[in-house]
């Protein structure tokens, strides 16, 4: 027994095995890996959202901070902007990743730091309307890449919500009508296999396949040479979740 916990000891060390140094809450509440943290905006309003970062281990340590947004509400010609605040310093919505990174020292959080915006600080402002957005922050230890925790933020997401596997934004087909050739616009909350299908308006699948989806904005090309004039729909399943899109074919 004592060689299976020594062999297993010294398999875990040569594969590089280590504990985050990254503790993220919000509000005083723990911030799980990969977890889901749910905001509430208003229509043409504002909303922050501050986390604090702690640095869990005995020596000083640097952290950046990446921003992904994943799907941002879109409502005619206005759209959701997303943009943050971290280490002493506010970026646009052009920033994705803090070029300048907080130092805390060990078992120090960025809340006992001198100075404003050393916590993460989240905006969202809103559309003219209410919708979903989907946007992803990750703490990364400039050091040591493989030492980050990400999260995402869920604005007006249904309540109860903990994970984003089977989440896909409605998407869009240009052009409609169709003549020949088409493409599906769509984002997805994460990289992700599913199925297309296309049906005629009697409800018959008149053509199937498979596709795989990036984490974000993807593309879908189609060709309707082989559809006679008519309406369809283009539907999109991933998991529980699936979209349809009617289109018409010229």
């Amino acid at each position: 027994m004592k060689k299976i916990l020594l062999c297993l000891t010294a398999f875990l060390s040569l594969t590089g095995y280590s504990q985050l140094s990254i503790q993220v809450t919000d509000n005083g509440n723990l911030v799980a890996p990969n977890g889901t943290v749910i905001a509430v905006t208003t229509a043409s309003g504002n909303t922050k959202v501050y986390f604090d970062i702690k640095n869990t281990s005995n020596s000083t340590k640097s952290y950046n901070v990446k921003r992904f947004d994943v799907l941002l509400h879109t409502a005619g010609t206005s759209t959701a902007d997303a943009y943050f605040c971290f280490g002493g310093t506010c970026y646009g919505d052009v920033t994705m990743v803090s070029p300048t990174p907080l130092t805390l020292n060990a078992g120090e959080s960025a809340s006992q730091v001198p100075g404003s915006f050393n916590m993460l600080t989240t905006d969202l402002d809103e559309a003219n309307t209410v919708g979903l957005s989907y946007v992803k922050y990750t703490f990364i230890n400039t050091s040591t890449a493989s030492d980050s925790l990400q999260f995402t933020i869920a604005y007006n997401a249904p309540t109860g919500i903990n994970q984003m596997s089977n989440l896909i934004s409605s998407f869009d087909i240009f052009p409609n009508p169709v003549n020949e050739n088409a493409t599906i616009k769509i984002n997805s909350a994460k990289a992700i296999d599913g199925k297309f299908c296309i049906y005629n308006a009697l409800g018959a699948i008149v053509s199937e396949r498979s596709v795989s989806l990036n984490e974000g904005k993807n593309k879908i090309d189609f060709s309707a040479e082989a559809l006679s004039s008519g309406i369809y729909f283009a539907n999109i399943k991933f998991g529980n979740s699936s979209s349809t899109k009617k289109f018409i074919v010229k």
